[in-house]
């Protein structure tokens, strides 16, 4: 059952791409990221916000991390056709929760990625990178990470 319900989901999401295009651009975009440090993340972007949302998850052992990011791409250069890259400045937000811890952390992002579009911009595919200078603050007290940076590789599905 749950086989046929995510083939008609993926079946409705395709057959309906029309319907929520806006001429050649589309106007809202959601995908799913993985990368480093572990963990994967949820990204979405609405074409009328200058920014690229992320809703981070990570966990381990000791415990989990929540975090949301807001990139703002300063520029989309082309290299060739659908192909291009895009560099930008960022802010991450993130709550740490392990065991009887708890912890907040905030950081600046400066990113850089390349990104290509698929079946008529359907499809986003992308590649970014970038540092994440990160002040923490938990019961255990105040902390720096000067030398954090982050990878990550993912889709969005424009509509």
């Amino acid at each position: 059952m749950k086989k046929i319900l995510g083939l008609f989901v993926i079946l409705l999401t395709i057959g309906s791409t029309g319907v929520f295009a806006k001429g050649k651009g589309k106007s809202f975009a959601i995908g799913a990221q993985a990368g480093y440090p572990l963990g994967g993340a949820v990204t979405f972007k609405v074409q009328s916000v200058p920014c690229v949302f992320a809703l981070d998850f990570s966990g381990n052992s000791d415990g989990m991390n929540l975090g949301l990011t807001a990139d703002w791409w300063i520029s989309n250069p082309t290299i060739t056709g659908t192909w291009g890259y895009y560099y930008g400045l960022g802010l991450y937000a993130g709550l740490g929760l392990g065991g009887e811890s708890f912890g907040f952390a905030a950081a600046p992002r400066l990113l850089i990625g390349t990104n290509v579009f698929c079946f008529d911009n359907f499809l986003e595919l992308y590649l970014q990178g970038g540092w994440e200078p990160t002040l923490y603050i938990s019961d255990a007290g105040l902390g720096t990470d000067f030398l954090s940076f982050f990878a990550n590789l993912g889709f969005r599905f424009w509509f």
